[in-house]
């Protein structure tokens, strides 16, 4: 058994709320993938029970940081 991202291993969604307008945000991946031009590529190295996701706002593009409790599977 290990701990997995239930966004990344597409078993859930979450809703999240824009802090700046209210809109609805969408998930546009981990935190990781935006670090340099290869690190999508690279192995997954984050935190043991959460992910570190970025969404961003369909209203405003607010870009928000969100940590997504992994799950036991």
């Amino acid at each position: 058994m290990e701990n997995i991202c239930p966004i990344c291993n597409k078993l859930k969604t979450i809703e999240f709320v824009c802090n700046k307008c209210g809109g609805n945000l969408v998930d546009k991946g981990r935190m990781q993938e935006y670090l340099d031009d290869y690190s999508a590529d690279r192995e997954i190295k984050d935190y043991k029970e959460y992910c570190l996701h970025i969404f961003s706002c369909n209203n405003c593009n607010h870009k928000q940081r969100e940590y997504i409790h992994k799950i036991l599977l």
